[in-house]
C-alpha cells in the first residue's frame, strides 16, 4: 500500500509540473480546430448562428478530450491501486491476530533495499512475512512454474523467498546469541483460486488472504511471551514504517531484486 501511495504522489507531482504545458497545448488545439471549422463553415455558407454554435461545440469537445486524457490515471497506477486495496483487505484480516497476542507491522521498509514488506506478523508461533497477491484466475503449476491464470508468478515467489531470508537475517542479527528463528514467507492471494485452499511451494506458504490468520493461529506456540516481546521490539527497530513522502532509495541490494524479477 505504501508503494502505491508513493507512486501516486510522484504521478500527481509530475502531472502538476505538466499542467501549464497541457493547458497551452489544449487551448491551441481547440483554437486550431475551431478556426478550421469556422473557415469551412464560411466556405459552405453556413448561417452565422449555426457556424458559431459549431465552432464553440468543436472547441468544447477538444478541451473535454484533452482534460479527460490529462486527468486519466495511467494503467500502471490503477494496477497499483488494486494491489493496495488487496493489501488493505489482508491487513484487516491479520489485525484480528492482535487479540491472540500477535503484533502485525504493516508496510515496513526492508533495510538496504527499496522494497517493502507488506505485513510482518510476530507472535507465539514465530515470525511471518506476508505478501499480498492480487492476480485473478485459478492457480496452477507446470514445468515453467506457478501461474495465476495466464500470469507467471515465478519472479514474485523468488522475491517473497528473498524477503523472508532478509527478514530472518536482520532479526537474528539483532537478537541475543543462541536464538533460532526462521521467518516464514507467505503469499496471501486475494483473488486467485487455490485448488485445495493451501499449498507449500519452494518453502513459501500459499493461502487465500482470508485464511492466513487462521493458519498462523493453528501453527502452534513456539515462543514465550517474553520472547515475543523481545522479537517485536527488534522488528519495530529493524523494519521502520516504509516512507511514502521521500524519493525511493537505491541500494546495491536492488540488483538482486532486479535479477530475480528478470527470471
Amino acid at each position: 500500500m505504501a508503494e502505491y501511495l508513493r507512486r501516486r504522489e510522484l504521478y500527481v507531482a509530475e502531472r502538476k509540473d505538466r499542467l501549464t504545458r497541457a493547458v497551452v497545448t489544449a487551448t491551441t488545439a481547440a483554437a486550431v480546430a475551431a478556426t478550421v471549422v469556422g473557415v469551412s463553415g464560411a466556405v459552405v455558407g453556413l448561417p452565422t448562428v449555426v457556424a458559431v454554435q459549431t465552432v464553440l461545440g468543436v472547441a468544447l469537445v477538444v478541451l473535454a478530450l484533452a482534460a479527460t486524457r490529462f486527468l486519466r490515471s495511467p494503467s500502471e497506477i490503477e494496477s497499483w491501486r488494486e494491489d493496495a486495496e488487496a493489501e488493505r483487505r489482508t491487513a484487516r484480516a491479520l489485525d484480528r491476530l492482535v487479540r491472540a497476542g500477535y503484533t502485525v507491522l504493516h508496510d515496513r521498509a526492508l533495510a538496504d533495499s527499496a522494497g517493502n514488506v507488506d505485513h510482518l506478523v510476530i507472535g507465539p508461533s514465530g515470525a511471518w512475512v506476508v505478501e499480498t497477491d492480487a492476480h485473478r484466475g485459478p492457480l496452477r503449476q507446470n514445468r515453467a512454474g506457478l501461474w495465476a491464470g495466464k500470469v507467471p508468478l515465478r519472479a514474485m515467489l523468488g522475491l517473497v523467498t528473498w524477503m523472508g531470508e532478509e527478514v530472518t537475517n536482520h532479526l537474528v542479527a539483532e537478537l541475543p546469541d543462541g536464538w533460532q528463528l526462521q521467518a516464514q514467507p507467505v503469499v496471501a492471494f486475494s483473488r486467485a483460486e487455490l485448488p485445495h485452499g493451501l499449498a507449500l511451494l519452494d518453502g513459501v506458504v500459499l493461502l487465500p488472504a482470508a485464511g492466513v490468520a487462521d493458519y498462523i493461529l493453528a501453527a502452534g506456540v513456539v515462543l514465550k511471551p517474553l520472547d515475543v516481546a523481545m522479537l517485536v521490539d527488534v522488528g519495530e527497530r529493524a523494519f521502520p514504517p516504509y516512507p511514502v513522502d521521500e524519493p525511493a532509495p537505491t541500494w546495491p541490494a536492488m540488483s538482486r531484486l532486479r535479477g530475480m524479477l528478470g527470471r
